[in-house]
């Protein structure tokens, strides 16, 4: 291994208690599908892999959600809000490149439509980089389903058709333009499938239907009897495989981390006493005139 970033500790056999590695130079020149229900770790695992590898390697984050803003503070990343127009994006996305500077593109703010098209023009500039700016980075793409749906959806059919290429162009043909697609997902049913089979590397972890159990077990080449382990992994546990990764599947968990979400974990607070008569009075109260609520992207 040229240079490994440790994910976690192995779980399997003799590798039980044993630091578990990512090759990152043989990342650079695969890729990398992670998948894991909501509540699996997928997040955490990115995280560590982006905190373990910053400093080392340019990083490019897609994030639909604000999860990886944190990471400016701690590792220097520049956060690049989605809501700049397309061009501007597309030029931005040149400069990263040119630069060498690690970027986080947050499209909390936008609509799924609006993140779809934004992502596409950041990915496209990325893409369409000069030669001479073709150095070694890391893109990684969370809710990649988001980007590159297995079906249409309640978007129009342009903005699908144009988030797809991108994604597709970043899988299919980034390796020669130094870039390493790292794409995350929910659900790999939802994902489309020519994005999700350029993946070479692949760490999958809890999941519930039997379609994703399937599909995942296929892709790491377990029987019936393989894929059932995905229902049993525990918060922080996946199954690695690939030449990045581990030549047979591996489980392991994955380690902490330093940085967080600015998003809070669901956890239990005791709940206000009764409301008095006043307090019930404000709740009930009729709306001022004018009043709408505000949408995702008027927030």
């Amino acid at each position: 291994m040229a240079f490994g970033i440790e994910m976690g500790l192995g779980l399997d056999g003799q590798g039980i208690g044993q630091p578990a590695r990512l090759d990152l130079e043989e990342l650079l020149a695969t890729r990398l599908l992670v998948q894991g229900n909501s509540g699996s770790g997928k997040s955490h695992l990115l995280r560590r892999l982006l905190e373990q590898s910053a400093g080392h390697v340019q990083q490019v984050v897609i994030d639909p959600e604000g999860d990886f803003v944190t990471l400016a503070e701690a590792h220097g990343h520049l956060v690049v809000d989605g809501s700049h127009g397309e061009g501007d994006l597309q030029a931005i996305a040149a400069r990263v490149r040119g630069h060498r500077v690690s970027v986080v593109l947050d499209l909390e703010s936008l609509d799924m439509e609006a993140q779809m098209r934004a992502a596409a023009a950041f990915l496209g500039g990325l893409f369409e980089a000069e030669r001479a700016h073709w150095y070694p980075c890391l893109v990684v793409v969370d809710e990649a389903q988001i980007f590159a749906p297995a079906a249409a959806g309640d978007v129009s059919d342009e903005a699908r058709k144009i988030a797809l290429g991108a994604m597709t162009n970043l899988m299919c043909r980034g390796r020669k333009r130094g870039l390493a697609g790292i794409i995350a997902t929910q659900r790999l049913a939802k994902l489309a499938k020519n994005v999700a089979a350029e993946a070479t590397n692949f760490l999958m972890g809890r999941t519930f239907l039997d379609i994703d159990m399937a599909r995942a077990a296929d892709l790491l080449g377990l029987d019936r009897r393989g894929a059932e382990r995905f229902r049993d992994l525990a918060r922080g546990e996946f199954v690695a495989l690939g030449p990045a990764l581990s030549r047979r599947p591996l489980a392991l968990r994955i380690g902490p981390v330093t940085t967080s979400s600015r998003a809070a974990s669901p956890t239990l607070i005791p709940l206000p006493q009764a409301a008095d008569a006043d307090l019930r009075a404000q709740i009930l109260a009729p709306a001022e005139a004018g009043f709408a609520y505000p949408t995702r992207a008027s927030r």
